[in-house]
C-alpha cells in the first residue's frame, strides 16, 4: 500500500492536468449526488424494525394519518366567558384558513380544520337515521320490544310522547316522535349508552364548539395536507401558527392559544437538531479551526485540513444516496463525531509533514498506520449495520464511507498540496507540545497505580452492577415547552390523569376492518370487566358492517308482521286520545315499519364531519384500512409488565388484525433484544480488530495484545463509569461504543507504530503523539459541546463519549509505553 501511494504521488507530480481533472471531477460528482440526498427528519427512524410472529412486518406507523392531527387549544383566563373563547376560536380559524387559501395549491399546509358542528348536521343525521333505522337496532332489542306492545306501556309512553312533542326536541324535530309511538328511542339510547359515555375525557358542545368539561378550553383539530414526516411543509404550518398566536396574544390577551400533536413534536425535534448542529457543534468546530490556524500558522492549513474531511463527508453522503436515497438528519448530527475521527487521519499526515518537510517521507511513515487505523475503525462502525434500526444503520454506513473517503484523500490527493517552501509552524507551541509528549508519564509509578486503581474500580462496578439500557424511546425526543404545556393542559382538563391510547382493527377493505373490530370490541369488553380498561370508544356502534346491517334489516322485517302492526294501530287508537294526541299523528310509524331497507356504508355517506370521522377510521398512506378506538386505562408506566396498559396491549397484540397504535410498545422488547445483540457485535468487532492487529504485527502476539489493551480497557472504564454515575445506554448513545472503539484503535495503533519503529527513528513516536494531541483537542472540544446541546438524543452522547475519549488518550499516552518498556525489558533479560 505504501509503494502504491508513492507511485500515485509521483504520477500526479508529473501529470498535473490529470491530478486537477480527477480532483475537480470527484468533487463535482460527489457534491452533485450528495446535494440530491433527502435528509429525513423523522424521529421514527430511531425505531427498530418489528415483526409479527408469522414473520410479517408490523404496521408502519409512519403510514398512519391519525398521527398527523394537531390539537389547537384556546384557554380562557379567569372570568373569560364561553362566548368570548368561541369568538376568538372562530376568528383564529378564519384567519388561518384565509392564509392557507392564499397559498398556491402545491404549498397549502392545512387539509381540514374541525372545530365546530354544522347547523345542518342534526337534520342530516335524522334524515339518514330515518332511512336506515333497522340497521342501527340490535337484534337483541326485539325481545324487549315485544313486551312493550301492551296497553299499560302504551298509556305511559303516550304521556312521554306528549311531553317530548312540547319540548325542545319535539319543537325542532317532531318527526322523531311521530315515527316512534312505542318508545323505541329509549331502547336505542340504552344501546348507544357506551358510545355516548365516550372513552377518554369527553367534550361538551356549546354553540357547536368543542369544550372541555369545565368549559374553560375550546379545542380544534387540524389535519395537515402532508404526513408528519414531511417536515418541510410542517415547518411552514407551524411558522404560520406561531405568527398568528403572537398576533392574537395582542388582539385577545384574555385567551391563551397553544397546540400539540405528532407533527408539532416532529417540527420542534427537527428545529432543535438543526439549532444544535449550527450552535454547539458548529461553534466548537470553529474554535478548533482557530486553534489549528494558530498552531500551524499557514493560511492554507485550514483548507488542507478541511478538504479531506469535506471530501469524506461528500463521499459518505454520495454512497448513502446510491444505497438508500435518503439519510437521517439526526444521524448526520451525531456523525459530526465521526468527522473528528476522520480529521485525526488528516492531522497525522499534516503534523508529520510539519516535522519532516518531505511529502514522500510522510507517505513512507504514515500509510501503514493510517490504513491500519482506517480498516479497524471501519470494522467497528460496520457492526452498526446489523442493528435493527435505520438510524444506527445510516450512521454505520455513513461513518464507514466518510472515513474511507477522508483516508483516501489524505493519502492520494493531500500530499500534492504539501510544499516544503511553505512549511511553517508555530515553533513555540510545537516545542511546548514536544516537551509535553517527551515527559515520561509512563515512568511515574503513582500515575500508573492511579490509572490501574481507577480501571479496577470501574471494572468491579461494571461486573457488580452491569451497564443498564434505557428502552423508553420517549426519553430521546425533544419536548418543546409550549407543546408540553398544551399536552398537559388537555390531559388535565379531560383525561382526569388516566392514560389514553389508540388501538385499531385493520383490513384490506373498510368492511374487513369493521368486521375485525368486533373481535377488538369483544376483547376490550372482557378487559373492562376485569377492571383493566376503564372505557373505550365503541366505534362499532356508529359504523355497522354491511352484513350485520342486512341481518338487522331481516330481523326488522321478520318482527313487524301484519298482526303486530294491527296490534300497534289498535293500541295507538286507544291510548293517544288519553294523552290528548291524535292517533293519525303517528301514521309515519307504519310507513317506516313497512319500508324497503338496504344496507348502506355510513362512512361513505358524507354525514359525519371529516375531522371527526378521521379519528374513528382511515385509509392509511400505504392503502391499509383501519378502524380506531380510544381506550382509557390507569396512567401507569409503559415499561412495567404488570401495568394495566401493558397487559391490555399484550392481549390485543396477540391477534394478527388488531394493532396497538403505540410504536414504543412494539419496540421496547425489540430494543432490549437489540442491546443484547449489540453487545455480541461489540465483542465480535473487538475480535476482528485483534485479528487485524495480529496480522499487522506479523503474528507477534505480545505486540497485538499490547495494541489491543487500550481499546479493551477504555471500553470497560466507560461501562464502569456509567454504572457509577447512573447513566444508562440508550438507542443513540450506544453509538459511543463504536466511536470510543474506533478512536481507541487509532491512538493505540499510532503509539504502537511509534514504539515498534523507534529503532529506525526515535522521533517517530513524538510525531505521532503530537498528532494525537491535536486530534484529542479537536475531539474533546467537539464532544464536550454536545453536553450543551438541547436535543436529548445528541446530549446523551456527550458524557460517556468524553469519558471514553479521555480514557483512550491516557491509556495510549501512559499505559501502553510503560507496558511496552516492561515487555522489552523482560525480553532483553531472557
Amino acid at each position: 500500500m505504501t509503494a502504491l501511494c508513492i507511485r500515485i504521488y509521483h504520477f500526479f507530480r508529473r501529470h498535473r492536468a490529470v491530478f486537477w481533472l480527477s480532483l475537480i471531477g470527484l468533487f463535482l460528482f460527489c457534491g452533485y449526488f450528495a446535494s440530491r440526498i433527502h435528509l429525513e427528519e423523522d424521529l421514527n427512524k430511531l425505531m427498530p424494525a418489528s415483526r409479527n410472529e408469522d414473520g410479517s412486518t408490523k404496521l408502519a406507523f409512519a403510514n398512519l394519518r391519525i398521527k398527523d392531527k394537531t390539537f389547537l387549544l384556546f384557554e380562557g383566563s379567569d372570568g373569560t366567558s364561553v362566548e368570548r373563547i368561541a369568538e376568538v376560536c372562530d376568528a383564529f380559524i378564519d384567519s388561518l384558513s384565509s392564509k392557507n387559501a392564499a397559498l398556491d395549491t402545491a404549498h397549502q399546509v392545512v387539509g381540514d380544520i374541525f372545530y365546530r358542528l354544522s347547523d345542518e348536521l342534526m337534520p342530516d343525521v335524522i334524515d339518514y337515521l330515518s332511512e336506515h333505522l333497522p340497521a342501527y337496532i340490535d337484534t337483541c332489542v326485539y325481545a324487549r320490544l315485544d313486551t312493550m306492545l301492551t296497553r299499560e306501556h302504551m298509556e305511559k309512553q303516550m304521556q312521554i310522547n306528549r311531553q317530548d312533542l312540547l319540548g325542545e326536541v319535539g319543537t325542532m324535530f317532531p318527526e322523531l316522535i311521530q315515527m316512534d309511538p312505542i318508545g323505541l328511542r329509549n331502547l336505542l339510547a340504552e344501546q348507544m349508552k357506551p358510545l355516548t359515555e365516550g372513552a377518554a375525557g369527553s367534550y361538551r358542545t356549546i354553540e357547536g364548539h368543542f369544550f372541555v368539561p369545565d368549559s374553560t378550553v375550546c379545542v380544534a383539530f387540524i389535519t395537515p395536507m402532508y404526513s408528519a414526516t414531511n417536515t418541510g411543509q410542517g415547518s411552514a404550518l407551524f411558522r404560520i401558527l406561531n405568527e398568528q398566536i403572537e398576533q392574537f396574544a395582542t388582539i385577545a390577551p384574555d385567551v391563551h392559544i397553544c397546540y400539540h400533536g405528532t407533527p408539532a413534536s416532529g417540527f420542534y425535534n427537527s428545529s432543535q437538531i438543526k439549532k444544535d448542529l449550527k450552535g454547539t457543534i458548529g461553534g466548537s468546530l470553529l474554535l478548533v479551526l482557530v486553534f489549528i490556524l494558530i498552531c500551524f500558522r499557514n493560511r492554507d492549513t485550514l483548507l488542507l485540513l478541511l478538504m479531506p474531511v469535506l471530501f469524506g463527508t461528500l463521499f459518505g453522503l454520495t454512497a448513502m444516496y446510491f444505497i438508500k436515497g435518503q439519510f437521517s438528519l439526526l444521524a448526520l448530527g451525531i456523525g459530526a463525531v465521526v468527522l473528528g475521527v476522520a480529521m485525526s487521519y488528516v492531522l497525522h499526515v499534516l503534523t508529520h509533514y510539519k516535522y519532516v518537510g518531505d511529502p514522500e517521507q510522510v507517505l513512507r511513515d504514515q500509510v501503514k498506520p493510517v490504513c491500519l487505523g482506517c480498516i479497524t475503525t471501519i470494522g467497528s462502525f460496520m457492526g452498526l449495520i446489523f442493528i435493527r434500526t435505520e438510524l444506527l444503520q445510516d450512521f454505520g454506513l455513513f461513518a464507514a464511507f466518510a472515513i474511507v473517503g477522508t483516508t483516501a484523500f489524505s493519502l492520494v490527493y493531500l500530499p500534492q498540496f504539501l510544499h516544503p517552501e511553505k512549511n511553517r509552524v508555530n515553533r513555540r507551541l510545537f516545542a511546548a507540545i514536544s516537551r509535553f509528549n517527551a515527559y515520561p508519564f509512563d515512568r511515574k509509578k503513582p500515575l500508573l497505580f492511579g490509572i490501574g486503581a481507577i480501571a479496577i474500580v470501574c471494572i468491579c462496578f461494571y461486573l457488580a452492577g452491569g451497564a443498564l439500557f434505557d428502552a423508553d424511546m420517549h426519553n430521546l425526543g425533544y419536548r418543546a415547552e409550549n407543546v408540553s404545556y398544551s399536552e398537559n393542559l388537555l390531559r388535565n382538563k379531560t383525561y382526569t390523569g388516566d392514560k389514553q391510547k389508540y388501538f385499531a382493527a385493520s383490513g384490506q377493505t373498510m368492511e374487513e376492518a369493521l368486521g375485525n373490530f368486533a373481535l377488538l370490541s369483544h376483547k376490550l369488553d372482557s378487559l373492562q370487566q376485569a377492571g383493566l380498561v376503564k372505557s373505550y370508544t365503541h366505534t362499532d356502534k356508529i359504523f355497522i358492517p354491511l352484513n350485520v346491517q342486512q341481518e338487522r334489516i331481516d330481523a326488522w322485517e321478520h318482527f313487524w308482521t301484519e298482526e303486530r302492526l294491527q296490534q300497534v294501530r289498535r293500541l295507538i287508537n286507544e291510548t293517544a286520545p288519553m294523552a290528548q294526541l291524535r292517533p293519525e299523528a303517528f301514521e309515519p310509524f307504519f310507513d317506516y315499519a313497512t319500508a324497503d331497507y338496504r344496507p348502506d356504508a355510513l362512512y361513505e355517506a358524507n354525514i359525519i364531519p371529516e375531522g371527526y370521522q378521521s379519528t374513528l377510521m382511515e385509509q392509511s398512506y400505504n392503502g391499509e384500512y383501519l378502524c380506531f378506538t380510544s381506550v382509557r386505562c390507569a396512567n401507569d408506566t409503559v415499561r412495567s409488565k404488570d401495568s394495566d396498559y401493558h397487559r391490555i396491549c399484550d392481549a390485543i397484540a396477540q391477534s394478527p388484525n388488531l394493532l396497538v397504535l403505540d410504536t414504543y410498545y412494539y419496540t421496547t422488547d425489540t430494543l432490549i433484544g437489540m442491546n443484547e445483540d449489540f453487545n455480541v457485535l461489540q465483542w465480535v468487532s473487538m475480535l476482528f480488530v485483534f485479528v487485524v492487529l495480529l496480522f499487522s504485527f506479523r503474528f507477534n502476539l505480545r505486540y497485538a495484545l499490547l495494541g489491543f489493551l487500550p481499546i479493551l480497557l477504555s471500553w470497560l472504564i466507560v461501562l464502569g463509569t456509567m454504572v457509577i454515575f447512573g447513566v444508562r445506554f440508550n438507542l443513540v448513545n450506544i453509538i459511543i461504543s463504536t466511536f470510543i472503539f474506533g478512536i481507541g484503535v487509532d491512538y493505540s495503533i499510532f503509539v504502537m507504530s511509534g514504539l515498534t519503529e523507534s529503532g529506525k527513528d526515535k522521533r517517530l513516536l513524538g510525531y505521532h503523539k503530537t498528532a494525537i494531541f491535536f486530534s484529542a483537542v479537536i475531539l474533546i472540544v467537539t464532544v464536550s459541546s454536545m453536553l450543551f446541546a438541547g436535543h436529548p438524543a445528541i446530549k446523551s452522547v456527550g458524557f460517556s463519549t468524553l469519558v471514553g475519549l479521555v480514557s483512550a488518550i491516557v491509556l495510549s499516552y501512559v499505559v501502553q509505553p510503560a507496558m511496552y518498556r516492561l515487555m522489552n525489558k523482560k525480553q532483553n533479560k531472557k
